[in-house]
């Protein structure tokens, strides 16, 4: 009995679905609805749990780095994009979800502290993680991976979305400076961008081992990208190929 009430419970509609279904019923009821509306709708669904998730993780302090007040690293972020993402799509006409994965790397970032000092370092990671954080969707999560590295996964993003928001991004990069004294340093980025389409399949539960892989190998092929980014001469972006798996050792 107990059990069968908690379960009443998670199938309990909120206020932002009810509503979604007053318009659902006032449209079908006038006949002017279409797949384009059904689509926006449940975008609109995905992005309110999508952020009702990043309200929970941003809550708890112990999750957010307290010099960029970025998010940690977690291996579940993955995880728990694709299940919120289940829950708007279970049963639905579409079949898969798209995901970007950008890895940043602030160029030359030792010579920073080794010439100017830790603090004006810490500026400098600072600054840049600003600028991806003002500049990304409430949905995107934007992580502290280590050192100088960010890493932001894009959720319901192909590589066109994807390119737009770098590109974006490194617009601001290139009028970033940081002065210290007389000084007037310019910051540069290098990044790398991975991407996957998971198959939403109603008969098969999701893994959290499989996804966990699937994140750590997307994390794998955008830190590829990365150093050819380096490569190439720093501050550019390159998206990952499977073209070059075989170039990739000798590029790193």
């Amino acid at each position: 009995m107990g059990k069968d009430m908690d379960n009443n419970k998670e199938k309990e509609l909120n206020e932002f679905q009810l509503r979604n279904i007053r318009i659902l019923t006032h449209l079908l009821a006038h006949d002017a609805i279409d797949d384009e509306i059904v689509e926006f709708l449940r975008k609109s669904e995905l992005d309110y749990f999508s952020m009702e998730d990043k309200i929970n993780l941003l809550e708890q302090k112990i999750n957010v780095d307290e010099k960029t007040n970025l998010l940690k690293y977690k291996s579940d972020y993955l995880t728990n994009i694709i299940k919120t993402a289940s829950r708007i799509y279970f049963g639905s006409k579409a079949s898969s979800y798209k995901i970007s994965l950008i890895r940043f790397d602030i160029d030359d970032f030792s010579q920073f502290n080794n010439k100017y000092g830790h603090e004006t370092g810490d500026r400098v990671l600072i600054e840049i993680a600003n600028i991806i954080r003002e500049n990304s969707r409430p949905t995107d999560y934007v992580i502290r991976f280590g050192g100088e590295e960010f890493d932001v996964i894009l959720p319901s993003t192909d590589r066109n979305g994807a390119q737009k928001y770098i590109s974006h991004l490194y617009k601001k990069f290139r009028d970033t400076t940081i002065t210290c004294g007389s000084d007037t340093i310019k910051i540069t980025v290098s990044a790398g961008i991975s991407g996957f389409e998971y198959i939403f399949d109603d008969a098969k539960r999701i893994q959290d081992s499989e996804i966990e892989g699937i994140f750590k190998k997307l994390q794998g092929e955008a830190d590829n990208a990365l150093y050819e980014s380096k490569y190439h001469g720093k501050d550019r972006f390159s998206f990952y190929s499977k073209d070059k798996e075989t170039d990739y050792p000798r590029i790193r």
